[in-house]
C-alpha cells in the first residue's frame, strides 16, 4: 500500500515526465492498463494519445503543480500551464500566442500506478487566449 508521500510523488513523477520532460514511455510506466479519465476509458494508449495532442498544439507546453492535497489513495493536484499555440487545438488553427490556464485534477492510484483521473480544465478561459482580438 502507498502512502500519501509516494502518491503525491508519483503524480508529480508523471506530470513532470510526461509534459516537461516530453517523455513518452511515461503513460506507459506510470499509468494502469485500465486508464480513465474524466468516466472515459483511454488505456495508457489512449491517454498517451490525448498527451500527444496537447504537446502538438503547445510544443512548448509546461505544467507546474501549485498545490497538492492527498488523502488515503487519491491526490488532488492544482496546476498551471503555459505554452504557446503552435498546432491546431479546439479548432483553432495556429496563433503563436503564448497561453496560461489552470486545471485541477483528482488522481486515483491504485497498486503504485495512476488508475483513474477527473480533470477540471479552464479550456474557456484558454480558448478566450486563442480566440482574442
Amino acid at each position: 500500500m502507498s502512502t500519501s508521500e509516494e502518491n503525491v510523488a508519483l503524480v508529480h513523477q508523471f506530470y513532470e515526465e510526461a509534459i516537461n520532460r516530453r517523455d513518452p514511455s511515461a503513460c506507459e510506466r506510470l499509468l494502469t492498463d485500465d486508464f480513465v479519465h474524466n468516466n472515459e476509458f483511454r488505456g495508457r494508449e489512449g491517454q498517451q494519445t490525448a498527451v500527444d495532442a496537447f504537446l502538438s498544439a503547445f510544443p512548448d507546453l509546461n505544467n507546474k503543480i501549485l498545490m497538492t492535497v492527498a488523502e488515503d489513495d487519491k491526490v488532488a493536484a492544482h496546476q498551471s500551464w503555459t505554452g504557446t499555440h503552435e498546432g491546431e487545438f479546439l479548432g483553432i488553427q495556429p496563433t503563436s500566442r503564448k497561453v496560461t490556464f489552470t486545471s485541477t485534477a483528482i488522481i486515483l492510484i491504485h497498486q503504485g500506478l495512476i488508475a483513474q483521473a477527473w480533470d477540471e480544465v479552464d479550456l474557456l478561459g484558454l480558448q478566450a487566449q486563442l480566440t482574442e482580438d
